[in-house]
């Protein structure tokens, strides 16, 4: 698959990552907001790392995590309905704090200024 096409099922991968977890997941432990990040898959999608954020505390993120670590079949299902002609293997859902980091970076940057 050339660069291109690959980009391209990654970028659709997300945007139907975001639905399905928005959407079709129904584990109550998922039911904080949750947004799909960034995707990474392997050249073969057998594997496909789901970068996911949530406005939840350290706690509450584990739990999400749980939730849809025990969906993940479902959610695959889901996305091999919707994206045909492309075998997918397991997801893997992971929190990414890129967003707390860049908070806790401008937090630091506008108290420097204050001072």
């Amino acid at each position: 698959m050339d660069e291109l096409r690959f980009l391209k099922v990654n970028s659709l991968i997300k945007q139907e990552m975001s639905r399905i977890i928005e959407s079709k997941i129904n584990d109550p432990r998922v039911s904080t907001l949750v947004t799909v990040q960034k995707i990474k898959s392997s050249r073969d999608f057998s594997v496909i790392r789901v970068y996911v954020s949530m406005l939840a505390d350290s706690e509450d993120s584990k739990l999400v995590l749980r939730g849809l670590k025990s969906s993940q079949g479902y959610a695959r299902k889901l996305l091999q309905k919707s994206i045909k002609n492309i075998r997918f293997g397991k997801l893997i859902f992971e929190h990414d704090n890129s967003p707390e980091e860049v908070l806790k970076i401008s937090n630091i940057i506008d108290s420097a200024n204050e001072k």
